[in-house]
């Protein structure tokens, strides 16, 4: 009696042993299936970023993370999505970007003969051939990423499309994910002269060494920049006239009284109370602040902001690389709103308004009069513009 129950209770543990089994062999398949079909293929963009939540313990959460960021990303740019011109059509950019493409704004889309003409069909970027010194002389756990640009210029837009998009995968293995290299400026202030750069540094910014940096400098049409300064002067400041901005020179007699003896309007930028620039007009603004940074003797990029708008994968990929940074995985990541918070930049653009704004070639010169337009264009320098694909407008 007593083999009896003892057989059957082998053959009880023997088949819970089978099933055992079984359970575990199912659930490793269940698991491969989920790696290979939402990493591997990375079929949905949804499910593949919310990976980086499942795990939460320590260096391997970083591990995990990592592992899906360094997955291959669509080309950029490909074939399929371009055009003729070299230029993505203006409604698929918006697509990518998440915004409901309605038929008035298709509608009210610029054409994209226009743009091609005014800023050319590919990106302009400026200090490429100095990435790899910038690279080989800061170890890559030690190096930043960071914007740089007159008030204005998209300098905003370039840090969060970066943020969004780029890591330095040395520092995020050192320090953790929260630290991806990416900065909101440089240290010594992301609208001061680069001439600053050792010699003043910004709050929080302590300690930190100014050559680490890698500076991606914004600039803009000269023409769209001074419009968007009357609207923001930011720290800039010089005598308004009602009726009459962007106003380089004075254009009725009461304007040269006001400004007598000198000849233009003058700026003066308070960057703080006892950091205070001026210059002869805004015209000169630009002249001065472009044409340092195109001078510095170390390694920087210069950047369009009209490229942002209409060029932004290829131009953060390529900033990103320079500086020794890795593309995130999956599809590139747009700013759809402004990249602008807080009540100093309320009535910023959002990626609509500003491609409705600077595609369109009619606005970058219809605030000027024509004495701003003469002395615009006899003042501006032709060597900075012409590097950047800005034309001149002759009256």
């Amino acid at each position: 009696m007593f083999s009896y129950f003892s057989r059957n209770r082998e053959k009880e543990h023997k088949l819970y042993l089978f099933f055992l089994g079984f359970l575990c062999i199912f659930t490793l398949l269940q698991i491969v299936t989920f790696e290979y079909y939402f990493v591997i293929e990375r079929t949905n963009f949804v499910f593949d970023r919310s990976r980086l939540n499942i795990n939460t313990f320590g260096k391997l959460r970083i591990q995990r993370t990592n592992k899906w960021w360094k997955q291959k990303r669509p080309e950029v740019n490909s074939i399929a999505h371009m055009n003729e011109q070299g230029i993505r059509p203006l409604e698929a950019i918006l697509k990518s970007a998440g915004v409901d493409v309605t038929e008035e704004i298709q509608k009210s889309l610029p054409p994209l003969d226009d743009i091609v003409n005014a800023y050319s069909d590919h990106p302009i970027i400026i200090g490429e051939e100095r990435c790899h010194e910038f690279q080989s002389s800061i170890p890559r756990e030690k190096a930043f990423l960071a914007p740089a640009g007159m008030f204005n210029t998209g300098t905003n837009l370039l840090e969060s499309l970066l943020s969004k998009n780029c890591y330095l995968a040395e520092k995020v293995e050192k320090y953790g994910e929260g630290h991806i290299g990416i900065r909101y400026q440089v240290p010594w202030g992301k609208h001061s002269p680069v001439s600053w750069r050792f010699k003043h540094t910004a709050p929080t910014f302590e300690g930190i060494d100014h050559s680490s940096f890698l500076a991606a400098v914004v600039i803009k049409d000269p023409y769209t920049w001074m419009t968007s300064m009357c609207r923001h002067n930011y720290a800039a400041s010089w005598r308004n006239v009602d009726g009459h901005c962007p106003n380089l020179v004075p254009i009725t007699s009461e304007e040269e009284d006001i400004i007598s003896p000198r000849k233009t309007f003058q700026v003066t930028i308070n960057y703080h109370k006892h950091n205070v620039t001026r210059h002869e007009s805004m015209a000169e603004l630009y002249n001065e602040w472009y044409g340092d940074w195109l001078d510095a003797d170390f390694p920087r990029l210069m950047v369009r902001f009209e490229d942002l708008l209409f060029h932004a994968e290829e131009v953060v990929e390529r900033v990103c690389k320079c500086g020794g940074g890795v593309m995130n995985g999956g599809p590139f990541q747009y700013v759809q709103d402004s990249a602008k918070k807080g009540t100093a930049h309320k009535g910023s653009n959002g990626l609509v308004k500003s491609m409705l704004q600077y595609g369109n070639v009619t606005k970058r010169i219809e605030a000027y009069s024509s004495k701003d337009l003469q002395y615009a264009e006899s003042t501006l320098r032709s060597d900075v513009l012409d590097l950047f694909h800005y034309s001149k407008v002759t009256v």
